[in-house]
C-alpha cells in the first residue's frame, strides 16, 4: 500500500475506534467515499485490526488484502477499462468516482494507484483516439478540407468538416464556395445533424470565422459571433499554427478526405445536389463503421455518451445576416447590393452599420437600430424610402408621380410634354428624373407658352437632359436680339419695283 493509503486507513480506524464517529462523519473528515470507509472497516474487522496500528505498509496491505491462492500473489477483479473510458466522457465523472464504484462492487479489487495506472496504460495503447480527454458535449471543432471534388461543367465543391471532441462523431457537407454564408450554413446544419449544441466551438483562423487573427485575443467575425450567440455557444479559435488546439478536426479532415472525398473521386456528378446526397450517404456509412481499436463506432459512442450531453437546439433556426459598414448619403439613403434604403435625415453623412438578411435590411448607429426595411430585389424599385425619415420640406414632394409631371408639362404644350416624358425615359427609373423635371417646369412658369415650347424642342434635339444645361440653353435664347419688323408705307417701293417691270 502507498503511504497515503496507509495513513488514510489508520485515520479511518482512529476516528472509528477512538472517537466513535459514524461512517458518514469519517468519510467527510478524511475525504474518502462512504464505500471506501465501509470497506476498510469491514476488512479491518475481518483481519482483527484495531487502532493503534503498529504495522508496516506491506504488512497492513497483506492483512487487509490477503492472497487468494498459494502463489502468494494477490488476485484482483480487473476493471472494465473500455467501459471506464466511455464513462470518462460523461460530464462530471472522474477516475476517483469510478474507482470508488469499482471498489464497492469488488472489495478485493485494485487500490486507487493501481486502478489509475491500469487506465493510463489502456489510454497509451489507444493513443490515436485518446491523446487528450474531453467531456461529452463540450467541444465541436470545425475546418475546411483541403481536397475538392468536381461537378457539373468545370465547377468544384469545397467540404466542411466538424468533429465532436468526445465521441469523434463527424459531420461533412459540400458547398459551392467557402464564403461566409456557406460557413454559417454549415455550422447550422451540423447542429441540426447532431440534434444539439456544444458549449464551445473551435474553428480555424479562416476569414469567415476570425476577422483578425491574434495569438491571445482574436477578433471574431461579426456574423459568426451573432450565430454563436443565437445558439448559446462560446467561440474559442485555434491559435495560429497550433493544430493540436483542434486535433479532432485535423484528424476528421484526413478521414473525410480518405474515406469520403477520395472514395467519390471517380464518380461523375452532373449537379451539386447529386454530390451532396452522395456525401451524406458516405458520412452515415463512416459514422456507423466500427472502430479498429475501440468497441463500437462513432455513432454508437455519440448516442451512448454525447447526444444527451449536448444542449437543446433553440426554437428557431439562425437566419444568416451580412454586416456592412455604410455611409449615409446627403439624400439620407444607404446602399446595399445596388439598392438604396432610407434612414432618418439627421444621420445623413454619418458612418452606420447595416445588417442584411434574406428578407430585411436593418441600419444601426452605435448599436441602436435606426431604420428597418423589407429587402428589395426588383430592378424597378432601387430606392426604398420611409416618409418618416424625411424632413418636412421633402414630405411635400413624396407623392410625385410621372403622370403628375406630364400633366404639368401639358399646360405649356405638346413639345414640353414630349420633352418631359423623354427626360424620365433617360433614367433607369422615372423617380431619378423628378427633381430635374420639377426644376425645368418651374423655369417655364414665367415664360410665354410659345417660348417654353421652343426651348424644349431644341433641348430634345440637342440631347440636353440636365437642369443646368437646360437653363443655359434658355438664357442663350433669351439673349438673342429679336429681328426688326419691316416698315410698311405707301411711298416705299417694294421688291417688285426692282424686278424689271415698266412703270408709268
Amino acid at each position: 500500500m502507498r503511504r497515503t493509503d496507509v495513513e488514510k486507513t489508520k485515520e479511518i480506524l482512529r476516528l472509528h475506534d477512538e472517537l466513535g464517529l459514524s461512517q458518514r462523519e469519517i468519510a467527510a473528515a478524511t475525504g474518502c467515499s462512504l464505500g471506501t470507509v465501509s470497506s476498510t472497516l469491514s476488512k479491518a474487522k475481518a483481519a482483527d485490526i484495531t487502532y493503534p496500528v503498529e504495522m508496516t505498509a506491506k504488512q497492513l496491505g497483506s492483512a487487509l488484502y490477503p492472497p487468494k491462492d498459494g502463489t502468494g500473489e494477490e488476485k484482483h477483479s480487473e476493471p472494465d477499462l473500455e467501459n471506464i473510458h466511455r464513462e470518462m466522457q460523461r460530464k462530471g465523472v472522474t477516475l476517483t468516482l469510478l474507482w470508488e464504484e469499482y471498489k464497492t462492487a469488488h472489495p478485493d479489487g485494485l487500490m486507487y494507484t493501481q486502478f489509475c495506472q491500469r487506465y493510463r496504460d489502456f489510454r497509451k495503447q489507444n493513443d490515436v483516439y485518446m491523446r487528450k480527454q474531453y467531456k461529452a458535449g463540450e467541444r465541436l471543432e470545425t475546418d475546411w478540407a483541403g481536397l475538392t471534388l468536381p461537378y457539373g461543367e468545370g465547377q468544384k465543391a469545397y467540404f466542411f468538416v466538424a468533429a465532436l471532441s468526445a465521441s469523434a462523431c463527424l459531420y461533412v457537407e459540400p458547398f459551392r464556395d467557402m464564403e461566409s454564408h456557406s460557413w454559417i450554413t454549415a455550422h447550422v446544419n451540423a447542429f441540426t445533424y447532431f440534434g444539439g449544441v456544444p458549449r464551445i466551438l473551435v474553428p480555424d483562423n479562416c476569414k469567415t470565422a476570425v476577422q483578425k487573427a491574434d495569438y491571445y485575443d482574436p477578433d471574431i467575425n461579426r456574423t459568426y459571433g451573432e450565430m454563436a450567440r443565437h445558439y448559446g455557444v462560446a467561440v474559442i479559435p485555434a491559435r495560429p499554427r497550433k493544430p493540436r488546439d483542434k486535433p479532432h478536426a485535423e484528424n476528421g479532415v484526413q478521414i473525410a478526405e480518405r474515406r469520403i472525398i477520395a472514395k467519390l473521386r471517380n464518380r461523375q456528378f452532373l449537379t451539386f445536389e447529386e454530390m451532396r446526397e452522395a456525401t451524406l450517404e458516405e458520412l452515415d456509412r463512416l459514422n456507423r463503421q466500427p472502430f479498429q481499436k475501440l468497441p463500437g463506432s462513432r455513432l454508437s459512442v455519440f448516442l451512448e455518451t454525447e447526444k444527451d450531453a449536448l444542449r437543446p437546439l433553440p426554437a428557431s433556426r439562425f437566419e444568416y445576416a451580412e454586416w456592412k459598414t455604410v455611409k449615409a448619403g446627403m439624400d439620407y439613403h444607404v446602399e446595399f447590393d445596388g439598392r438604396y434604403y432610407s434612414v432618418p435625415y439627421q444621420y445623413a453623412g454619418r458612418q452606420l452599420d447595416l445588417r442584411a438578411t434574406a428578407n430585411s435590411i436593418e441600419v444601426f448607429c452605435e448599436h441602436e437600430r435606426i431604420a428597418s426595411h423589407i429587402r428589395s430585389y426588383t430592378r424597378q424599385m432601387r430606392y426604398t424610402t420611409d416618409e418618416g425619415h424625411m424632413p418636412e420640406n421633402h414630405r411635400a414632394v413624396a407623392d410625385w408621380t410621372p403622370e403628375r409631371f406630364l400633366t404639368w408639362a401639358r399646360k405649356f404644350g405638346p413639345s414640353t410634354e414630349d420633352y418631359i416624358g423623354w427626360l424620365m425615359e433617360q433614367r433607369e427609373v422615372p423617380e431619378q428624373a423628378f427633381k430635374t423635371c420639377a426644376g425645368i417646369l418651374r423655369l417655364g412658369t414665367n415664360l410665354p407658352a410659345g417660348r417654353m415650347e421652343t426651348v424644349c424642342t431644341q433641348a430634345k434635339t440637342q440631347n440636353i437632359s440636365s437642369y443646368k444645361y437646360f437653363k443655359m440653353l434658355l438664357q442663350s435664347l433669351q439673349n438673342q436680339p429679336t429681328p426688326a419688323k419691316p416698315i410698311e408705307h405707301i411711298n416705299l417701293r417694294g421688291s417688285s419695283y426692282y424686278g424689271g417691270e415698266t412703270h408709268a
